[in-house]
């Protein structure tokens, strides 16, 4: 009945439970971060541009129609993008912070960046691969699931790797103009007529 025999595994955890804890955050903060990043993209990404998407069905004007309609290809785009390349970002330090500010730059009705990403790069794309996707939906619709496949074989190898590629134009040209859209904003301040290294806290 004595316990001393137990002490060892008391004050050694076991190998399984070791390599484990090493696989989670470091700290609570990082963890609470990283939870309330997920909540605020989310709210961001779909929340948000969803409910201002009925607004602007409602409303009589076209041009948010626009809008919003760019917004939702960009920002789908942008997540075939994220899933063809996930396995090279999200290690990447600090990219859930980044990705937060990409689609509030995205989203946001005064910078309006994901008009800036159609233009630059989304339309252009979507345009080379039509033909390619115009052919696959129309095999679909007929059922014809071995030409499906057989267009699939070279179409998926050549989107995986423009999509990858496509991928890092996107987030290089994201953070560009996201830094831009942040001296702006500086500028914009009350007495932000001053350089932006002279701007008021």
């Amino acid at each position: 009945g004595d316990s001393l025999p137990r002490a060892p595994h008391a004050r050694s955890p076991p190998r399984a439970l070791a390599a484990r804890d090493k696989n989670k955050p470091d700290t609570m903060l990082e963890f609470t971060l990283n939870a309330v990043l997920r909540i605020v993209t989310f709210a961001m990404g779909f929340v948000c541009p969803a409910y201002a998407s009925f607004k602007a069905i409602e409303s009589k004007t076209s041009s948010d129609d626009t809008q919003w309609l760019t917004y939702w290809v960009v920002y789908s785009v942008f997540l075939i993008g994220e899933n063809l390349a996930d396995f090279a970002v999200f290690w990447l330090p600090g990219y859930r912070v980044l990705k937060c500010g990409f689609i509030f730059w995205l989203a946001s009705p005064r910078f309006k960046g994901a008009q800036v990403l159609y233009d630059a790069l989304v339309a252009s794309s979507l345009r080379a691969a039509a033909p390619v996707i115009d052919k696959l939906i129309d095999h679909l619709t007929k059922g014809e699931f071995n030409a499906v496949r057989q267009e699939l074989g070279p179409a998926a190898a050549a989107l995986h790797a423009a999509g990858a590629d496509a991928f890092a134009k996107t987030m290089t040209l994201a953070a560009e103009a996201t830094k831009k859209a942040k001296e702006a904003s500086g500028m914009a301040r009350p007495g932000g007529a001053a350089p932006v290294e002279k701007k008021a806290n």
